[in-house]
């Protein structure tokens, strides 16, 4: 299979890129530097080029930035969920006993009813996570315990099938999703990397319900169907790839976030090759942009 060439969109030099999410009311592209603490807002021109519009610092660890139904966003940080307005003041929303020295939330997303749901990490890489559900009422609900290291998640075209990703397990999972309920089930896994791929990080589903997983350590971007078959390849510069959305008006760009610096230790043990250990180099840390010929959807707000 021949990949195809992603370019350089922005070079936002992230430490951590991750999270980006296509606000559709905005027309705007949102992503964060998990380490180096900023939102990015990017917007699309008319000749098809990015620019950065607008960044935020909010000097606290970032897993995610969700646009919210009522304005503003919603901001997963290290153990807590806070609101942000478009000045960068946040309000408390809810927050979790764990130690964010030990704990801390990785990645987040909206189900299509409007619930936030958000994974976190042990950072001894040990299984003491979770995933959580938080209603847009501040109730919280603890899905799946036991999780390595919560990473990409998101939901099939109709809303039956909930896919997510704890990167140790080295695939992807898919569960039956009850929308009335808000709960998972059945889970099984529908795909397993090859050893040397890279550790599964963010996803995405397109419209015609293919998964686009970024291969942190492998450099790429990869397309499965639901029946785990492998179709598309993407590649961008540097080793670091971290997450993807599709966004711009026509939601037929794939954006794809990346990271710079050394992997954790741990990547080594998901087979990720020495010489893919370090993603450095002009490009690391950039926003990335590709058009695969697919259409994906705006992110779903969050409804509280």
């Amino acid at each position: 299979m021949t990949p195809l060439k992603a370019t350089l969109a922005i070079a936002a030099h992230d430490k951590l890129g991750e999270g980006p999410v296509w606000d559709q009311a905005g027309e705007r592209l949102l992503w964060a530097d998990h380490v180096g603490e900023v939102i990015h807002e990017a917007r699309c021109g008319a000749k098809g080029e990015w620019k950065e519009s607008r960044r935020w610092t909010l000097h606290r660890h970032l897993a995610a930035t969700i646009p919210r139904k009522q304005g503003g966003l919603v901001v997963v940080s290290a153990s807590e969920v806070v609101m942000m307005d478009d000045s960068g003041a946040t309000t408390p929303f809810v927050s979790f006993d764990f130690d964010p020295r030990a704990v801390r939330f990785n990645d987040a997303k909206c189900d299509p009813q409007g619930r936030l749901w958000a994974g976190t990490l042990g950072l001894d890489f040990t299984p003491r996570g979770a995933l959580y559900r938080i209603d847009p009422d501040g109730t919280i609900e603890t899905v799946l315990e036991g999780v390595t290291l919560s990473n990409g998640l998101d939901w099939s075209p109709d809303g039956s099938t909930f896919y997510y990703v704890d990167t140790l397990n080295m695939g992807i999972d898919a569960f039956d999703f009850d929308p009335a309920r808000g709960s998972i089930h059945n889970r099984r896994t529908i795909v397993k990397l090859e050893p040397g791929a890279g550790g599964a990080n963010g996803i995405t589903v397109d419209g015609d319900g293919g998964i686009w997983l970024a291969l942190t350590g492998g450099g790429e971007v990869r397309r499965y169907l639901p029946d785990g078959t492998l179709t598309t390849r993407i590649q961008i510069s540097v080793p670091g790839a971290t997450s993807c959305a599709f966004g711009g008006r026509d939601l037929d760009q794939l954006l794809i976030t990346s990271r710079s610096g050394r992997m954790p230790d741990v990547a080594a043990k998901l087979g990720v090759r020495p010489d893919m250990m370090e993603s450095i180099g002009p490009e690391a840390g950039g926003l990335f942009v590709c058009r695969p010929g697919q259409t994906g959807s705006p992110a779903t707000v969050f409804a509280g």
